[in-house]
């Protein structure tokens, strides 16, 4: 008759920690600028990226974010994205960052959905609406949420 080896207690709780942890997802937060995200793009595409948090300054960029997502500035009055933020899917907050561009500064479509607080949108033009997705009516030429 043989016999299997038997694992330790503590062998069997540390595989089972494996075994859970690869099937579970991390929060990391991930800064812009910095080695691996030099920009805000950069650490949207990096999928371990679950909250992204951005220095003060000034970001000529425009980001496409398609995953749920946390992206968070210094404020509005102190991070500053020139260029369009695109959402296309996920549940994304904004926060604590001033959005302009020449068009529509934020655009949100295909059922994704956006939050923010401390946000300041800008768009350079009068005729087309601030936000791209239908869900604001007029045409302003800024807007802008504080919560407390």
């Amino acid at each position: 008759m043989t016999t299997s080896p038997r694992m330790s207690p503590i062998g069997t709780a540390l595989a089972l920690a494996v075994i859970f942890s690869a099937g579970s997802a991390w929060a990391v937060t991930c800064s812009v600028p910095s080695a691996p995200h030099p920009t805000i793009q950069a650490a949207v595409d990096d999928v371990g990226c679950t909250d992204i948090v951005v220095a003060a300054g000034s970001f000529a960029e425009s980001p496409l974010i398609a995953r749920n997502l946390s992206v968070q500035g210094a404020g509005s009055g102190s991070t500053y994205i020139q260029g369009q933020v695109e959402v296309t899917a996920g549940v994304v907050t904004l926060a604590g960052l001033n959005i302009s561009a020449a068009g529509e500064a934020l655009w949100t479509h295909s059922g994704a959905q956006v939050s923010g607080f401390d946000l300041a949108v800008v768009n350079g033009l009068v005729e087309p609406p601030l936000f791209a997705d239908g869900f604001e009516s007029g045409t302003t030429g800024s807007w802008s949420a504080v919560v407390p």
